[in-house]
């Protein structure tokens, strides 16, 4: 801790310098791409980097320092030019030592900058740039800032403790981005600090004696997470169940209800889903659920699971996996081998040092003992509790959640599922996240909204949270609103237990809550599930903050309270009590209520949704086409006909063609709709699985398939009163709905 406050201390006095006069600018070495133009000014030291179509300044680099002594960079020498990279010795005030600067494109959008200390030990390297008023979103899941937008924030980059409504929220990267059309990406695991727009300063300091940082041109959001995601690697692509609800009890042993122990517990809360036809793929098992001390480290299951070989049979007949709680923490028959090998660090409740590679092998081959008992999955706590030193947090936040997924990648190839607290960076290849220890209040579903967006800020899009938070038990409308937010997040977990089991301890209409908002979550399995994969390609994020799409509307640089689900859905949840409507901003274009798809909006302006309980304002953007369906059967034994089915939604924009990519599990199949003076075309490459398509158009006169006439009332529906056009559909098809016109004319609009 002595050393983080010397660092934010040396960060202050790094800003102080920058009062002095402005100096005059002397020698300048230039190079540049077809995008950008680097130039290093020698004397005084400076690093500019410009948008080469415009001239714009987006970055530049005034203040450079080597050491906690911030011997601070006062000239450039010795400078090597080549057509893609500048090298240079820079000379430091206060110090008889030097430092090495290397910046180069890596590619014409992309600038690699590397400081590297000379002059012998080095604990920190502090790099400032000017602030321009800029908005920066990303580093921290948590909102240092306050919202979504990190201007104001002066934080650690590593492990997090206790937070106002949430504990331990601790997915990060050193990554940001600004609305100067630009982001940085920080290439390490080191421990550090950001400052964002202090004293027209933003800046960061990284404990290690070489660092290396990517500026990522765009312009767009869009195309810096591209860049982004191709240089730090993309998300982790989960199983199809893992995008269905997953259910948990903070402790088995307790509220044994209608059971006789803990196993007959886990049994019976499946069958209790089924009863009432809520959807479910996943049960966990959460601390303490093994032997020894703190129910874990002996890695078994104590006897009141007296056949884990059994429960889980029984689960996946029921078509559920079992997954675990794990953590890096010893105890039990973990601590006592990890302490006579040497490979715990010094703590109360110690993790192992998986730096080593020794160490690492041994984890993970004690974790394969549940993995060979048919445990498809973990949930991965702590390593952020004083379990190793804070230097080691971040670099253990990425081969915590790598060793674990290691192992059940070699028993079931991708056919498993883990989700972490504590993830940094490149985990992402690894690991989901859920936001940490909510509190059970308005304030707890807040920031995990805001939580949520900047999880997708940083390219970690497989994000969920404790529906209903974790600290304290809900009331009844806190719980309902958390489930409606729960099912538009790509990972919805249920949080039950001793008096707050839906089926127990609720009245019937939370319960019908949950039975709609959790079927509602699992019909839109392959809209998320497309979004997502396509987040694994693109790093644009499933829950999308609305200026990452609509960058000029200066309104929604901070809006954290609605978001975008997919390219197509707008979500705006309720997150304070006692309420039954809410004020929603509608971005440009056009949309239209998706509770009732008939009333249509201009965009640009504000409107009061009706929001009762049970009822979540969503709409549709025009042109906007939904995935929908059931193609995961996973518990469902209500429909003995069962068999996967879609439900392609489509709303037609009046003059705009739209497309949308549909992921089947092996590949992307397309669906293009094309209006025209003769009506509408729609083109569906083969989905895998057929259904029905759903057009909300009006002024039908006749529909064709493949070149074939089909029959109104035999080969198709229209709905007048729901103005809604359904077709079967079964491989690749082509559709002409003549005279068909959208619903989205300025004759409809309110």
């Amino acid at each position: 801790m002595r050393k983080v406050k010397h660092m934010r201390l040396v960060f202050l006095s790094l800003i102080l310098l920058e009062l002095v006069a402005t100096p005059v600018r002397a020698g300048v070495e230039a190079i540049e791409s077809s995008a950008l133009r680097i130039e290093l000014n020698t004397s005084p030291y400076s690093l500019r980097i410009i948008e080469k179509s415009t001239g714009e300044v987006l970055l530049s680099a005034s203040r450079t320092a080597f050491t906690d002594q911030l011997h601070r960079v006062t000239s450039a020498t010795d400078v090597v030019r080549a057509s893609d990279s500048i090298q240079a010795t820079l000379l430091l005030t206060g110090d008889s030592g030097k430092a090495k600067l290397t910046v180069a494109f890596t590619k014409p959008e992309v600038i690699q900058v590397t400081l590297e200390y000379g002059g012998g030990d080095c604990s920190a390297i502090y790099e400032e740039f000017e602030d321009h008023g800029d908005h920066y979103y990303g580093v921290w899941e948590y909102p240092f800032g306050g919202n979504i937008d990190n201007r104001g924030a002066d934080f650690d980059f590593g492990g997090t403790r206790q937070l106002p409504d949430v504990n331990y929220s601790n997915a990060r990267a050193p990554f940001y981005m600004t609305s100067r059309k630009y982001g940085v990406y920080v290439e390490t695991a080191a421990q550090g600090h950001y400052t964002f727009s202090q004293s027209g300063k933003t800046g960061f300091s990284f404990q290690d004696k070489t660092l290396t940082y990517d500026v990522i041109y765009g312009p767009s959001y869009g195309d810096v997470l591209n860049r982004y995601n191709a240089i730090s690697g993309p998300a982790v692509m989960p199983p199809v169940w893992a995008f269905d609800s997953i259910w948990w009890r903070d402790d088995n042993h307790e509220d044994l209800r209608d059971a006789v122990n803990a196993q007959e517990k886990v049994v019976q809360d499946a069958d209790r889903l089924r009863s009432f036809h809520i959807p479910a793929s996943i049960m966990w098992l959460d601390r303490p659920y093994g032997s020894g001390e703190h129910g874990w480290g002996n890695m078994d299951f104590d006897s009141s699971f007296p056949d884990p070989a059994k429960m889980i049979r029984d689960l996946h007949d029921r078509g559920m996996y079992l997954t675990l709680w794990i953590a890096n923490r010893c105890s039990s028959r973990l601590f006592q081998e990890g302490l006579a090998k040497g490979y715990l660090f010094d703590a109360q409740w110690p993790a192992a040092d998986l730096r080593r590679p020794e160490v690492y092998d041994w984890f993970k081959g004690e974790l394969d003992l549940y993995v060979r008992q048919g445990v498809r999955g973990y949930k991965i706590d702590r390593g952020e509790e004083d379990e190793m030193p804070r230097t080691m947090e971040n670099l253990h936040a990425i081969l915590m959640p790598k060793l674990a997924a290691e192992g059940l990648k070699t028993a079931y190839h991708d056919e498993y599922f883990e989700f972490s607290r504590n993830a940094n960076d490149t985990a992402r290849k690894y690991t989901a996240i859920w936001n940490g220890d909510t509190r059970s209040t308005f304030g707890g579903l807040a920031v995990s909204l805001k939580n949520a967006l900047r999880s997708g800020a940083i390219n970690f899009p497989m994000w969920g949270s404790d529906t209903g938070g974790y600290i304290r038990v809900p009331e009844k409308e806190l719980f309902a609103r958390w489930l409606e937010f729960s099912a538009f997040s790509p990972m919805m977990e249920v949080l039950i237990g001793p008096k707050r089991t839906i089926w127990y301890d609720y009245d019937p209409e939370l319960v019908q809550i949950a039975q709609t908002y959790v079927a509602m979550h699992h019909d839109l399995i392959p809209y998320t599930r497309s979004y997502l994969y396509q987040a694994t390609q693109t790093g644009m994020p499933v829950m999308r903050s609305l200026i990452f799409a609509y960058p000029t509307d200066a309104s929604l640089y901070d809006t954290w309270d609605e978001y975008l689900y997919g390219q197509d859905l707008l979500v705006a949840p309720v997150v304070t009590p006692n309420a039954s409507s809410r004020k929603v901003y509608l971005p440009a274009g056009r949309w239209m209520n998706y509770n009732d798809r008939a009333t249509v909006y201009g965009g640009g302006t504000s409107i009061t949704a009706d929001a009762p309980l049970g009822t979540l304002p969503l709409f549709v953007r025009e042109g906007g086409i939904i995935a929908r369906g059931d193609i995961l059967k996973s518990n469902n034994n209500w429909d003995a006909n069962w068999a996967p089915k879609l439900r392609i939604e489509v709303f037609p924009s009046e003059d705009t063609a739209s497309e949308f990519s549909y992921y089947t599990g092996e590949g992307v199949r397309t669906i293009e709709v094309r209006p025209g003076g003769a009506g509408l075309e729609i083109k569906m490459e083969d989905l895998g699985v057929g259904g029905s398509l759903e057009v909300y158009c009006r002024g039908n006169r006749g529909v064709t398939r493949n070149g074939t006439a089909l029959r109104e009332g035999a080969d198709y529906q229209y709905d007048e009163k729901q103005q809604k056009l359904t077709i079967p559909f079964d491989g690749a098809s082509t559709f002409i709905i003549t005279g068909a016109s959208s619903l989205f004319d300025t004759a409809t609009s309110r």
